[in-house]
């Protein structure tokens, strides 16, 4: 699926390509060709310099959150699951758990919030060029420099991107000062994190969470069209070079197989509804070429040690990569945004419609410094404290079941169209048989049965808008925009316009409750007679 980019993003893709046409000749020997870096030819791919006429591509990776500018905005992030149904067999280290992720970037134009992440795993040559260059620089790129790097610790791979991140800034105009363009001011490559690479590995915001919580994120085809894993027809227990397998449906290549791939996090071990809490060494994802095809999943997470007696020092292995990704800091170096976070946080335990200061737990608070009793006082205080908590949990909630209404809402409002336009072709034909005589009655049963349906989907509907209708304009304004960003996400356009049409309806029914109102996107609204 091609990932869609704001003209700002585009812009600033081709802005680095003149940079890095330009550079050539001052940082580095000669560029390198586009096999060494981009071997698929994604277009939509941003491009990274590295020392030595390199590159390394990127994807964009959009996290669905609130708009910025709503209230709960500067703290809004994605629910997602991560891990399998795992069971007895290594659910202690893959069970499925909640987890929440949004990028720290955020696209000026679309107010989208992301992160970038390679779309291949970190080669030889790039690794090479990175660690030894600018200095030394590999005399000439080859095919056995283009496989992912491996045999390297957590330590190396910690230190392949401090000396990336220390080149790029000692060069005034390099990738860092495109990137402040949208919106990555002080921004710095890394490792990403194992939220991070799990939700990017699913598909990210291209594939709806239905599809992306599956164990694997292909529905067609097999592991081999997708993954370099230990098998006679496959990677005979060898790094092959990067991009010749189909990418995962956000345009990232060997996320399975090839190089099991080094995370910044520490490890957890998994309970049934969370993580457990203790930390351990650190963790690799997506399974290498060392493994059977049948243990090749998202979900696939492992512990290494940090260090290991056996191998005299810091652990590595001959199947372990890594892949980077580049973000910037949470909190905003602008100490004018810090009012608009600590506001944020607030509305996430909002009570009662009404000022922020006038709320039941403020309230409370002010209560409890009133109260002489010093145990009673520190009761107060505690409960304060539980009902926060609920409080937050409880919008938290809210919100996630308005967007739920929206896209069942948007989904009934395509049915009611779809319909009552199959009704008025199908009144349609029958007129046309009754005129010519030609099996009238073919018609009427069907006129019958799709009446019946209709009725059925417009009566949801409008319970449907009678719902939402009894939120607040601003909340249903933000939540629509989540889902719609959602749906952008995967192209889905004609969802769009029917989610857009069922806010058309809420607005129109809090005016005029009839079924007129309700159903605007409709020529006519269908009868129950057959002429």
């Amino acid at each position: 699926m091609a990932i869609r980019y704001s003209r700002a993003f585009g812009r600033a893709i081709a802005g680095l390509s003149l940079f890095l046409f330009s550079a050539g000749a001052t940082l580095a020997q000669e560029t390198w060709d586009a096999n060494y870096y981009n071997p698929a030819g994604d277009p939509d791919v941003l491009l990274l310099p590295i020392p030595c006429g390199g590159k390394i591509a990127l994807k964009k990776v959009v996290t669905i959150t609130e708009d910025p500018s709503s209230p709960v905005g500067p703290l809004s992030d994605q629910r997602i699951v991560i891990g399998r149904d795992a069971g007895r067999t290594r659910g202690y280290i893959e069970e499925n758990h909640h987890e929440y992720i949004s990028g720290t970037l955020m696209d000026d134009e679309t107010h989208e919030r992301y992160y970038l992440i390679g779309a291949y795993e970190v080669t030889q040559g790039q690794y090479d060029a990175v660690m030894k260059g600018p200095d030394v620089c590999p005399r000439r790129m080859s095919r056995k420099l283009n496989v992912p790097v491996t045999n390297v610790s957590w330590y190396d791979a910690i230190d392949f991107t401090r000396k990336l991140n220390i080149w790029l800034y000692s060069n005034p105009s390099s990738m860092m000062a495109t990137l402040s363009q949208i919106g990555a001011a002080n921004g710095f490559v890394r490792l990403p994190s194992e939220v991070e690479w799990e939700f990017a590995a699913r598909g990210g915001s291209a594939v709806p969470a239905a599809v992306r919580n599956e164990p694997v994120f292909f529905s067609e085809g097999t592991i081999d069209d997708y993954a370099w894993y230990n098998g006679a027809m496959s990677s005979s227990g060898k790094a092959k070079p990067i991009g010749k397998k189909k990418p995962n449906p956000l345009g990232l290549y060997d996320v399975y197989g090839n190089a099991a791939e080094i995370v910044q996090d520490s490890f957890r071990m998994t309970r049934s509804d969370r993580l457990h809490g203790a930390i351990g060494g650190f963790v690799v994802r997506g399974g290498s070429f060392l493994d059977s095809p049948d243990l090749i999943t998202s979900a696939r997470r492992d512990e290494n040690p940090f260090f290991d007696a056996q191998v005299g020092g810091e652990f590595k292995r001959r199947s372990m990569g890594f892949r980077i990704a580049v973000s910037t800091s949470s909190i905003p170096r602008d100490v004018s945004e810090v009012p608009r976070l600590e506001t944020a946080f607030e509305e996430t335990q909002r009570q009662v419609d009404g000022p922020l200061d006038q709320q039941p737990l403020q309230q409370m608070e002010a209560v409890a410094d009133q109260v002489q009793n010093a145990e009673l006082q520190t009761k107060i205080r505690e409960l304060q404290g539980q009902l926060q908590d609920e409080f937050a949990r409880r919008n938290e909630l809210k919100a996630r079941n308005v967007r739920v209404m929206l896209s069942n809402g948007g989904l009934q409002a395509m049915e009611v169209f779809l319909s009552a336009r199959a009704i008025k072709k199908f009144k349609a034909a029958y007129k046309q048989a009754k005129l010519t005589n030609t099996h009238p009655e073919f018609y009427a049963p069907r006129i019958e049965a799709e009446y019946n349906h209709y009725t059925l989907i417009s009566n949801a509907y409008y319970e449907t808008v009678d719902t939402l209708a009894d939120y607040a304009a601003p909340e249903i304004r933000t939540q629509s925009g989540v889902v719609k960003q959602a749906l952008s996400q995967r192209n889905d356009t004609d969802m769009i316009r029917f989610v857009e049409a069922l806010e058309t309806s809420i607005d129109k029914f809090r005016h005029a409750r009839n079924q007129h109102s309700v159903l605007h996107f409709l020529d006519e609204i269908p009868t129950p007679s057959i002429d």
